[in-house]
């Protein structure tokens, strides 16, 4: 019996050459797309955190060209971490250079800004501790921060060492940008202006300058914002700390001799400009000081401060942290004169010091040498004296003759027959 073979259907044929081309073509574009160069940016950069849109932000920032296509495989491929990444251009593909990017992080250095720092303070140490030029970062700073000042919140960043100048302060300055803006949020809302933030940042780079301790700052802030409402002059000492008299002792002179807008003795206001930069805990202090009728403070003996609603009551504190004062330096004054009298004896002990010397010295060596000595004439003393017995025994036996007797006597005793 002869069976016939069945005829395949046409539209299944069509179909899998439909597939066969669409696989092509799909290959081929896929081809296309990985031979296409990536434009060259910047050979480090930072990635602020693990997500597609951060990712592509960055590199684009650092100057690559990034299409849709590459959003779209940003997606499928294993995305980098937060953290600072190396590109040493020899990545076969473009693909590859997306896919193989969380492979290229690179190790850091970690820098701490203190409260406090002026810009120029944290450039001088950033080109110490990196090896850049200190006019470059300045100038990078100030085509890109928005303030002259407190840009740069106090904290600890980690930088490469092959990182460059503008690298750097774009990293820095972005850093703390996040931070300001969540704080500007929380305390002003979405729609916080560019002058809320810079007089939240003035305010607390004078509380910051005033003190370091988070448990005052609220009470500092307190104390310019009500004498701020009374029409007063702040009178503060850490106003005159900026720029390059950012570590200097404010003296009365001084006080007298400024004339700029940084001395609050002479002008009301605030200071046109942030000190320094600040802590996260001072810009709290200054968006929600605390509620009080303070209008003065003072530093006391524990290295606080005693705050005061009235000049009178401002005066008695100002008095006794005086009278602490003089105490210190008393005290400071009588230790230092009994360390001026303490090398004077040891002068005085050093002139005699040679004879005692000569004898310290020579005692030992002659103590020693009684002692082998002595030691010597026990050991003799202990010993025997073999020798010395024989003898007499010797002589007892065959004795000296004395006489002429004694003579013929000796000679009987001898055995005079001949022998055969």
């Amino acid at each position: 019996m002869f069976i016939e073979p069945l005829e395949r259907h046409p539209t299944s044929r069509r179909f899998k050459i439909i597939a066969a081309v669409v696989f092509a073509i799909i290959l081929f574009l896929l081809i296309m797309y990985n031979e296409t160069p990536l434009s060259k940016g910047k050979p480090v950069f930072y990635i602020p955190s693990s997500s597609v849109n951060a990712v592509a932000e960055s590199l684009q920032e650092n100057g690559y060209e990034l299409n849709s296509i590459d959003h779209l495989v940003l997606r499928f491929v294993h995305l980098p971490e937060e953290g600072w990444y190396r590109v040493c251009g020899n990545e076969v593909g473009r693909y590859f250079f997306f896919k193989n990017l969380h492979k290229k992080r690179v190790r850091t250095l970690s820098i701490k800004i203190f409260a406090g720092e002026t810009k120029r303070e944290i450039f001088h140490r950033l080109s110490r501790d990196l090896m850049l030029d200190e006019t470059m970062l300045d100038g990078n700073y100030t085509k890109l921060a928005r303030f002259e000042e407190g840009n740069i919140l106090a904290g600890r960043y980690s930088f490469p060492r092959s990182a460059d100048e503008e690298t750097v302060i774009r990293s820095l300055l972005k850093q703390s940008d996040r931070a300001l803006d969540r704080f500007a949020r929380e305390y002003y809302g979405f729609s916080f202006t560019a002058e809320q933030l810079k007089e939240a940042l003035i305010v607390a780079s004078i509380i910051q300058k005033e003190s370091n301790d988070p448990d005052e700052m609220a009470r500092i802030s307190s104390v310019i914002y009500n004498r701020l409402k009374k029409g007063m002059r702040l009178q503060m000492d850490g106003t005159l700390n900026y720029g390059k008299y950012s570590r200097t002792i404010v003296t009365p002179e001084r006080i007298r001799s400024d004339k700029s807008r940084y001395n609050t003795y002479k002008y009301k206001g605030l200071v046109p400009a942030p000190l320094g930069s600040v802590s996260i805990e001072a810009l709290r202090a200054a968006a929600s000081p605390q509620e009080s009728g303070y209008l003065f403070f003072v530093l006391n003996e524990k290295g606080k401060h005693n705050f005061a609603e009235t000049y009178k009551q401002h005066i008695k504190n100002v008095k006794a942290f005086k009278i602490y004062c003089s105490q210190r330096n008393e005290k400071k004054k009588e230790k230092e004169k009994k360390k001026t009298v303490a090398p004077a004896k040891r002068e005085k002990k050093a002139l005699v010091a040679p004879r005692k010397k000569e004898v310290s010295v020579k005692k030992p060596v002659s103590i020693k040498s009684q002692e082998r000595n002595q030691t010597k004439k026990k050991q003799e003393s202990r010993r025997e004296p073999l020798p010395k017995k024989k003898k007499q025994e010797k002589r007892k036996e065959l004795p000296l003759p004395k006489k002429k007797q004694d003579i013929k006597s000796l000679f009987e005793h001898i055995d005079t027959t001949p022998s055969h």
